[in-house]
């Protein structure tokens, strides 16, 4: 057992504890978080975002979901840490888990009661509800300690919370003031005849201000809380510069220290509180008097953001304009250097080469995630990164999946291609064409406004799972302005129902392939919702890079999947072509040809 399993055991029995959990979020929930918040990575290795923690006196144990399934089977090998998959049948979630140790602790000791620690800054808020629930059916009693950041006191050289400056997102780029925005939140205040607003997701507030940080790696945000009402607006800062700096784009609101949400949040009283409890915290949510009634369900905030307005749509087209430039000279590079081995190639070489191209385009901020760079059998593994460790040499040969996206000042951007590098299997092509069948049954799907995801996953699976293929993650997922890459809580994938999808969604197309210790393919544009103005909904691509013509069996393909891989490829063509050089604009027409 790794021993900082072992040290953390001996906490958690010195303090009377049974069991402790430790999710991977930062105080707001994120998805991605600063170092400071990689608790669960110090502790098992395991460098995935998807990854929770339960530790007792007889094991250590972590979940993951399938995208990081192989990676986790490498990175925990030999380590005493039991892999809990996810959506595979007979796992448990942790809370049911958590409730299965209550319920053994209960039938060796009658009447003694189980003890949870965690810290409960980390931990949402939605997490006691499922914990009560899984008790409940397992009839058991469960205590929970939540004041308790033991996993914190042994990361001795813990990195330190790093606050950047925080600026002012150009009018220009997100379509509404915030004075604007900030109404239309009081007004659906009024219809849900709700008092205040708490705000704890950070894309929530960073949309609402239009303000951005840096105080997350590859999404440009800010630590922040927001509480809200009809008579004030308060935002809850580290930075707070901010009230000097930025008072014009801060009128009205009064600006305050961002630990001081704590104690204000318990002096609300009377009438209701509008929260989500995905993204508010556990110790904050106890703080909630309790004369004030809870209202726990998606905020406006989130319902507005996700649906972009027309300057919001038109900046993003044109930041994918500019990443098209950028990704098509990467491949049009990489495909010269491999064939004629003017040099070594590596993974991290051709990431960071792609960085230059990007950095090379107007209004580049950076990464919106870090660049998947994927060579060989690397590509099966679904959120590989490559490291100094695992650096794979890049050859003339197979497959390098690349999976990378940017944040612009006028959008975010998120594309995978998988690019031949030179002579391919049979097994491949047939892959690759494949997905590209399923990524093109999605991106001519005509769906009603409410249109239930399961089907519109299925139509895309169809032509893998025909082959005895499939692949372990969601197809499709929301994308922010300028904010995060996933953006919730829309998505299509095998267990998301409803879609709920309406006009103006930004979201990803991205069906796979992934063969371990031989190679992965992935196909991913961004496409937008648009209304057909007949009661449904088409979406139309803002990706605008080519496939990868070498590796299509056209012959696998039927006369609409030619025809629409041409109307794309000239759609492409037309767009780049007068923004390359001679050189580069000689490979887009040549990987454009129709089919």
């Amino acid at each position: 057992m790794r021993k900082e399993i072992e040290e953390l055991r001996k906490y958690v029995k010195e303090a009377g504890m049974d069991a402790y959990y430790v999710p991977y979020g930062d105080f707001h929930c994120s998805e991605y978080v600063s170092d400071y918040f990689k608790v669960t990575e110090f502790l098992t290795g395991f460098t995935g975002e998807s990854a929770t923690l339960v530790v007792d006196d007889k094991g250590a144990y972590l979940w993951t979901d399938g995208r990081f399934f192989i990676q986790a089977d490498k990175q925990l090998a030999g380590s005493g840490i039991e892999i809990m998959k996810m959506g595979e049948e007979g796992v448990p979630t942790p809370e049911a888990f958590i409730a299965g140790l209550a319920k053994d602790k209960g039938s060796s000791d009658e009447g003694a009661e189980f003890v949870l620690g965690f810290d409960g800054r980390v931990v949402p808020a939605s997490f006691r509800g499922r914990l009560e629930k899984a008790a409940l059916e397992e009839d058991v009693s469960i205590s929970v300690s939540s004041d308790e950041d033991i996993a914190g006191m042994l990361w001795t050289d813990r990195p330190a919370i790093q606050a950047g400056e925080i600026w002012k997102l150009p009018l220009s780029s997100a379509g509404l003031s915030s004075e604007q925005k900030i109404a239309a939140v009081r007004e659906e205040l009024t219809r849900e005849g709700t008092d205040h607003l708490l705000l704890t997701d950070l894309m929530e507030i960073a949309w609402l201000f239009n303000l951005r940080g840096s105080d997350i790696l590859y999404t440009p945000v800010f630590f922040s809380f927001t509480l809200l009402s009809q008579d004030d607006i308060r935002l809850y800062v580290m930075d707070e510069s901010i009230k000097d700096r930025l008072a014009d784009a801060l009128k009205g609101v009064e600006i305050r220290p961002y630990e001081q949400i704590y104690d204000d949040i318990s002096c609300v009283s009377g009438g209701s509180l509008w929260l989500d409890s995905k993204s508010c915290n556990y110790a904050l949510i106890r703080r909630v008097g309790n004369d004030i009634k809870v209202i726990d369900k998606e905020t406006p905030v989130a319902k507005m953001k996700v649906v972009k307005n027309g300057i919001e749509i038109t900046c993003t087209k044109n930041a994918h304009i500019r990443d098209g430039v950028a990704v098509t000279k990467l491949i049009k590079w990489l495909k010269d250097v491999a064939k004629n081995g003017a040099q070594d190639l590596s993974e991290i070489s051709v990431a960071d080469k792609l960085h230059g191209f990007r950095s090379e385009q107007d209004g580049f901020i950076e990464e919106s995630f870090e660049t998947i760079s994927a060579y060989g059998p690397n590509g099966a593994i679904v959120h590989y990164a490559p490291t100094e460790e695992t650096n794979a040499d890049v050859k003339p040969e197979g497959f390098l999946l690349l999976d990378s996206g940017g944040q612009y000042l006028d959008g975010t951007t998120d594309i995978t291609r998988t690019i031949a590098l030179g002579p391919l299997s049979r097994e491949m092509v047939e892959c690759y064409t494949y997905v590209l069948k399923g990524h093109i049954a999605m991106a001519t799907y005509e769906a009603n406004g409410g249109h239930c995801g399961l089907d519109i996953d299925a139509a895309a699976r169809k032509p893998l799972q025909d082959q005895s293929m499939d692949f372990n993650h969601g197809l499709s997922h929301g994308v922010g302005h300028v904010l995060g890459v996933h953006e919730g809580p829309r998505a299509i994938a095998k267990k998301e129902p409803v879609a709920d999808l309406k006009a103006g969604m930004i979201m990803s197309d991205e069906p796979g392939v992934y063969l371990e210790d031989k190679f992965g393919v992935r196909i991913e544009n961004l496409v937008l919702w648009r209304d057909t103005g007949y009661g449904t909904l088409v979406n139309e691509p803002l990706t605008c890079v080519p496939y990868e013509r070498d590796a299509i069996d056209k012959t696998l393909l039927t006369d609409d999947e030619i025809r629409w891989v041409d109307n794309y490829h000239s759609k492409v063509r037309d767009t780049l072509s007068p923004l390359l050089d001679e050189e580069t604009n000689a490979y887009l027409i040549e990987a454009t040809k129709p089919l």
